[in-house]
């Protein structure tokens, strides 16, 4: 067994739960404060102004078995911190159980602040517990924290962010990012932790030392031949590669423009010849396959687009254009369009599906869903409370009335019940009478949903697999 207390400095920013390709493409709009967790892979889509804080995990017992419950301490710090907040989701792998008096609750797989938690000694403490599948596996902790300010506001705030990983009832293996999904990973996209049965999780490899994870015939284990390029990751190109058949290439840049005049055998740095074809200019050495693209009004790659994805852009949302020269003066943005609930800025104004539904509904995974129920007997419409329940009732599997979806009587609270928060006796969601439609809060593209986030449950191996590209792909 191996509990190791985090996995290394990197962060798990943009581990999307609700919708990775989202999370990505759809820019973060500025939004008001909250004062309840909300389902989201990073807090800095909404908190900013005051760096980044430390997240840090420890596990009571530091090692444990199948099935054992763990006691978990999260702890939040940063130098402006007065209140903290987070999100903690293990991508569905054991269970998840709020303490009393630590203001967590449960959010499907999830576990969400109730209120800002004030901090202590120049610290946000979070205590949890956690119980261990039956069988033998790893967990990945991935969690989501601000420390704020206390203001009332988005700034001034340091978000952070962390993934813990700890493995039961096997001997740890570390397994590394294989992006290419040629049986050999690289470090520097990430690692997880897991159990060395010989299962390897999907998308990563037992073996590290991958140079190249876009190609699939770059690896430690291939041989090296003569094609310019490190085929075998040793630092070392086209070493001892057997001999082929080498043509002119005129401007040096080891790449030959046509199979034309007298072609010679061997590899290697043998001048004015190439053993890999494909220059569309070979009068310039800087154009070539493979060379990065430049602003110049050139095919600088050979890939037969010019000064693709690289001209100059003006504007935001759909208002945004690519200047049709490498001039940004020339750059003119689009005309704004009316917002829709669209996950998208449609009136160029920076924020997204801001104002896209009509009064009393918000904007949830593309589509304009009411922010409460109709209301009953002991709950109020679109209320956070149901007679003395809380966010909880009398009749549902979650709470008084249903987890926040819809209850005996009211939306997120039900007909009057007392009890726990986010737990109840009997009944099912909605409850009986319920009119409520899904509640969701919003904060600036941090949601919550009531939709059971079980019911989507991507495996852990390739969330976490996600997070490292995502993490590379923003650098």
């Amino acid at each position: 067994m191996s509990s190791p207390p985090r996995l290394d400095r990197w962060s798990a920013r943009r581990w999307a739960v609700l919708g990775v390709l989202a999370a990505v493409l759809a820019p973060a709009a500025p939004a008001a404060a909250h004062s309840n967790g909300i389902v989201s892979d990073s807090c800095g889509g909404c908190h900013s102004g005051a760096g980044t804080a430390d997240v840090m995990m420890a596990a009571d017992p530091a090692t444990f078995n199948p099935g054992d419950v763990v006691t978990l301490t999260l702890t939040i710090t940063a130098p402006s911190v007065k209140v903290g907040g987070t999100y903690v989701s293990t991508g569905g792998v054991g269970t998840l159980q709020p303490l009393s008096g630590e203001g967590l609750a449960l959010n499907g797989q999830a576990l969400v602040h109730t209120a800002p938690k004030p901090a202590s000694g120049g610290a946000v403490t979070f205590r949890f517990r956690w119980q261990a599948p039956s069988k033998a596996g790893g967990v990945a902790f991935l969690v989501a924290a601000v420390a704020a300010n206390g203001n009332g506001a988005t700034s001034g705030d340091a978000p952070g962010s962390g993934l813990f990983q700890w493995v039961f009832g096997c001997t740890a293996q570390t397994f590394y990012a294989d992006l290419d999904r040629d049986g050999y990973g690289s470090s520097t996209y990430g690692t997880v932790l897991g159990c060395d049965t010989g299962q390897v999780p999907t998308g990563f490899a037992a073996k590290d030392g991958d140079c190249d994870e876009n190609d699939q015939m770059i690896n430690p284990g291939q041989a090296e031949i003569c094609n310019g390029k490190d085929d075998n990751c040793n630092g070392q190109v086209d070493e001892n590669a057997p001999a082929v058949m080498l043509w002119p290439d005129a401007d040096g840049d080891g790449y030959y423009r046509n199979q034309t005049g007298t072609p010679k055998v061997g590899c290697g740095t043998l001048p004015g010849y190439a053993p890999v074809g494909g220059d569309c200019n070979d009068a310039d050495p800087s154009i070539h396959p493979g060379a990065t693209e430049i602003c110049n009004n050139k095919d600088d790659n050979c890939n037969g687009t010019i000064d693709e994805r690289v001209r100059p852009q003006c504007g935001v949302g759909s208002c945004r254009r690519e200047s049709p020269t490498c001039d940004a003066k020339d750059c003119v943005p689009g005309a704004p369009v009316a917002e829709s609930c669209n996950s998208f800025d449609d009136d160029c104004n920076g924020e997204v599906d801001d104002n896209a539904c009509p009064s009393g509904q918000t904007c949830a995974i593309d589509q304009c869903v009411a922010l409460g129920g109709t209301g009953g007997a002991g709950g109020a419409a679109g209320g956070m409370s149901g007679g003395t329940g809380g966010v909880t009732g009398a009749g549902g599997t979650l709470g008084s009335g249903g987890r926040p979806v819809a209850g005996s009587g009211g939306a997120a609270g039900g007909s009057g019940g007392s009890g726990p928060p986010m737990s109840g006796s009997g009944g099912s969601a909605p409850g009986t009478g319920g009119a409520g439609a899904p509640t969701r809060q919003t904060n600036g593209g941090c949601a919550i949903t009531s939709t059971p986030l079980r019911d989507r449950r991507i495996p852990w191996p390739e969330l976490l697999l996600l997070a490292m590209v995502l993490r590379q792909r923003r650098r």
